[in-house]
């Protein structure tokens, strides 16, 4: 009897043991088909996802291909309020400058540049019926404009119209970088402004230092950008060393020669120095003018400015001394300025202005006159 009870309980066992794989194999379909389904899904977010990235990228592209389009901005202003006891003068407000600077990389090797200034808050009214002008305040001056191409690192060629390259203070004047409001006496008189022209710059290296000279030709003063009222032309150089025998150290000298509408022959030289040191720095220029007008006799005038600067932290502090004589051959034509400025940079590009400005005449006849400016000049973006 014990032997025929044996057989059911091995059938038992040997039903379970072929169930068991059953089952295991069951749950192994199910757990795949898990895995399946949660591959779909995370597959389908990785599919959204990638999308999502390729219209970030897109629209990335599009604002890259924006901004290149864009033209870079900069420039200044500054205003200020003159105290002063020069005969015929009062005391006012001054919104002295307003200059804007727009410069477009066109390719590699080209770019344009302009500047347009609105000096003493310019208006122009006009009468509709008639097309002319009832009111005008102001000056409104396209100070720079040019083509320029760069072949090289060290070479470029200007067309159009750019500050005349003579000395320092001709090229680096713009309120928020020089301690004083007023301009040393020659600028403007002894050579123009700006030229119209072409201008040629090319460094070469001496030594350890450069050697920055720059050559150009222009319609010469007193001719507006359409038109050349003389056939001569006005032509120029200037040369800028940086020695390496003094740390700090450059010396220039410049060259302009024209004959002006007026039939005057002026030949203008010119002799600059820079010196910087740690928070120190001196720069002065001399300059001397030979005129020769049509029928008449030779006569010179001549200039000289010499301006010290000492930066304190946030604080400046600066003193011009400068001299100006436009006939040496007429007796006690002088005219000397002594300045002294104080300058506090508020900000990076906003600085509160301080100036005194004492003005010496060497003729007895014309009354001497002290000047004093408080102004605040502000950069916008990069000069």
């Amino acid at each position: 009897m014990k032997r025929f009870a044996v057989f059911p309980a091995l059938i038992s066992v040997f039903m379970l043991a072929a169930a068991v794989p059953a089952f295991s194999a069951d749950d192994r379909l199910d757990r795949l088909e898990g895995e399946v389904k949660s591959i779909k899904q995370e597959n389908e977010a990785l599919k959204k996802r990638l999308e999502e990235v390729e219209a970030d990228q897109e629209d990335t592209k599009q604002n890259y291909s924006n901004l290149s389009k864009l033209v870079d901005v900069s420039g200044y202003a500054d205003a200020q309020y003159n105290i002063t006891n020069q005969p015929g003068e009062n005391n006012h407000f001054r919104v002295k400058h307003l200059s804007l600077f727009f410069s477009k990389e066109v390719q590699k090797e080209w770019k344009l540049f302009s500047e347009i200034e609105y000096e003493d808050a310019p208006l122009i009214d006009s009468n509709k019926q008639t097309d002319t002008v009832s009111k005008s305040q102001g000056t409104v001056f396209l100070e720079q404009m040019y083509v320029q191409y760069r072949p090289a690192v060290d070479m470029n060629v200007r067309l159009g119209r750019y500050l005349t390259p003579f000395g320092i203070w001709s090229i680096y004047h713009y309120p928020p970088y020089v301690p004083t409001q007023t301009n040393p006496m020659f600028f403007k008189i002894m050579f123009p402004e700006v030229s119209d022209g072409v201008q040629i710059g090319k460094s070469f290296s001496i030594r350890k230092s450069l050697l920055d000279a720059t050559l150009y030709v222009g319609n010469g003063a007193g001719n507006p950008g359409g038109a050349d009222r003389n056939e001569n032309k006005g032509v120029g150089a200037r040369v800028n060393y940086g020695t390496d025998m003094v740390s700090g150290l450059e010396v220039g000298a410049s060259f302009y020669r024209e004959k002006g509408n007026s039939g005057t022959m002026q030949n203008v030289y010119g002799g600059h120095i820079q010196y910087t040191r740690s928070r120190f720095q001196l720069q002065s220029e001399y300059l001397l003018r030979r005129n020769h007008p049509e029928n008449s006799g030779y006569f010179n005038d001549a200039a000289f400015y010499a301006l010290a600067n000492y930066d304190i932290g946030k604080w400046a502090v600066a003193g011009r001394y400068d001299w100006f004589d436009n006939n040496q051959k007429a007796a006690r034509n002088g005219h000397y300025r002594y300045t002294g400025a104080l300058n506090y940079h508020i900000a990076h590009n906003v600085i509160a202005k301080a100036e005194y400005n004492r003005n010496v005449f060497a003729d007895p006849n014309v009354k001497n006159y002290s000047e004093f400016i408080l102004a605040i000049a502000v950069a916008i973006g990069d000069l």
